[in-house]
């Protein structure tokens, strides 16, 4: 069997047609559709119940990857070297792996070695931040930056500065085209020789900076001729007018259709290579984004993962799998991995006797010793509800950014913890800790394994949420629901106990006390 994986970055769910869109469309002159993901939908299982886990990108992405969740035990970071991660397994078991992407992250100084899995990788630069042109722009576009353009707009026109845009050249568009062509070149049954493949696709939209053609955002919100808010600064929304935010909002649609349109013109080609009878197909995203809900914009720090941020797509596809159904069950982004193992009939290897001495290629080699420990996953195989199964894998999905404020959920109800501020902060691994964590480390404690880290200088109040009565999060009970919020802190703790976090995370967040 195959395996075809599909990332298309900060994704909201409620923006999917087949999740429903009427409240996102509510704010806009039409209804938003998403044709060619509803079609693969229909094919598979949607996943009502799923919940981002480790926040942002990358570590939403290290979750996909080793099947472990990281925010506990530390943040957005490269892959550990003792990280036994998806890609390398299907490598070593004969697949060809490849990558096509445009997330320019997975190639950062801070991450810098997720694409280490593959047999090969096809990077689309330019997107964002991405380092990729030098020459500046001499146009006036940095000089006329504000709240509703950030630097990665200017970045973003540099990388882009020359170029032919006509749709086919945008980014999404050409991620697509290229996944497609690797398809037709590898994938065909007449030059695949019976070797298995896991594809997998990165698309960053509908990340910003948005840039869909012109017409597609007309559509949404026509008539508007104020400043584009192509790449907003994150924060409150106080400082955008609900006129720029129905913009954000109309861009943010019109970039959506973009890669859902790109995405059916993939799907047409896995139609014609006749892959859906051996192949695992899996779509889904790494976050959402605010788009003036609870006074938010964008992926501020220091604020709760309200449903728009945490509550996630996840539609997946199996050759023996029932069409069309729906699944209640809670499921996070670490149950990719299983998943994947569990269709390809993968048993995990065990762990080496870190007392013998590492051959072969590099540390992956590692995973191939004997001992008696199984290594173990975090997360649970979701071949079952595929297959029209219903048991139950987990009690709560738990979501959060390491040392800020986490999300405890069992569908029905949504609790908030923030840290204290106080509490000792320990970042957990070898690679040392990157982004904006570098300022705030001290030296590494080579018997403990992990960094001394300066907590956040923050604390907020706790929150709880009826998501059956208020699934907008509005109405804050936690005074008035005192056993709902001991009931997910203890299952919180219970949660800590399995995955065996650090044990000053109950701490952190006061539930060492509850029980």
């Amino acid at each position: 069997m195959n395996v075809i994986l599909v990332i298309m970055d900060t994704l909201r769910r409620d923006h999917l047609s087949c999740y429903g869109t009427e409240k996102s469309s509510s704010h806009l002159s039409k209804t938003i559709e998403t044709p060619n993901l509803d079609k693969f939908a229909a094919r598979g299982t949607i996943f009502d119940q799923a919940y981002l886990g480790s926040f942002p990108c990358m570590p939403a992405r290290r979750d996909f990857w080793t099947g472990r969740y990281e925010f506990p035990f530390r943040g957005w970071g490269p892959l550990e070297d003792d990280d036994l991660e998806m890609f390398h397994l299907l490598q070593n078991k004969g697949f060809i792996n490849m990558l096509v992407s445009d997330h320019y992250h997975i190639l950062e100084q801070d991450a810098g070695n997720y694409h280490f899995g593959f047999n090969g990788w096809d990077m689309i630069r330019g997107q964002e931040h991405d380092p990729y042109v030098t020459e500046p722009l001499e146009d006036g576009t940095k000089e006329d930056l504000d709240h509703t353009r950030s630097g990665a707009w200017y970045l973003h026109q540099k990388n882009i500065h020359g170029q032919q845009r006509v749709e086919e050249d945008l980014y999404a568009p050409r991620v697509f085209r290229r996944a497609v062509s690797w398809l037709e070149n590898n994938a065909n049954p007449k030059v695949r020789e019976n070797r298995p493949f896991c594809l997998l696709v990165e698309c960053f939209d509908p990340h910003e900076p948005w840039d869909p053609p012109f017409h597609r955002v007309e559509s949404f919100n026509p008539g508007y001729q104020d400043k584009f808010p192509h790449s907003p600064v994150y924060g409150t929304a106080e400082r955008f007018t609900e006129v720029e935010i129905k913009q954000m909002r109309a861009m943010y649609s019109a970039e959506l259709t973009l890669v859902d349109h790109w995405f059916g013109h993939f799907m047409n080609t896995i139609d014609q290579l006749n892959l859906w009878e051996d192949t695992l197909m899996i779509v889904t995203t790494d976050h959402g984004f605010f788009l003036g809900e609870h006074n938010l914009i964008g992926k501020p720090d220091l604020v709760p993962l309200y449903n728009e941020m945490s509550h996630i797509p996840l539609l997946a596809y199996h050759p023996e799998g029932k069409p069309g159904t729906h699944s209640k069950e809670l499921v996070q982004l670490v149950d990719i991995f299983p998943t994947v193992n569990d269709a390809l009939n993968i048993k995990l290897p065990t762990k080496v006797d870190q007392n013998k001495p590492i051959v072969g290629r590099g540390h992956r080699k590692a995973w191939e010793g004997v001992r008696e420990q199984t290594l173990t996953l975090h997360g649970k195989s979701l071949v079952p509800f595929l297959k029209g199964n219903n048991e139950k894998i987990r009690n709560i999905a738990v979501t959060g950014k390491f040392g800020d404020i986490i999300r405890v959920t069992d569908g029905e109800w949504s609790l908030y913890l923030s840290p204290d501020k106080d509490r000792s902060l320990y970042w957990y691994g070898k690679r040392e800790p990157g982004r904006t964590f570098t300022a705030r480390r001290s030296s590494y404690d080579p018997q403990e394994g992990r960094y001394n880290m300066l907590p956040y200088p923050f604390h907020k109040e706790n929150e709880l949420y009826n998501l059956v009565e208020d699934p907008t999060e509005e109405n804050n009970v936690i005074s008035e629901k005192s056993n709902e919020e001991k009931r997910l802190r203890a299952l919180f703790l219970n949660w800590l106990k399995e995955i065996e976090a650090p044990s000053e995370v109950a701490i952190r967040y006061g539930c060492d006390k509850i029980l």
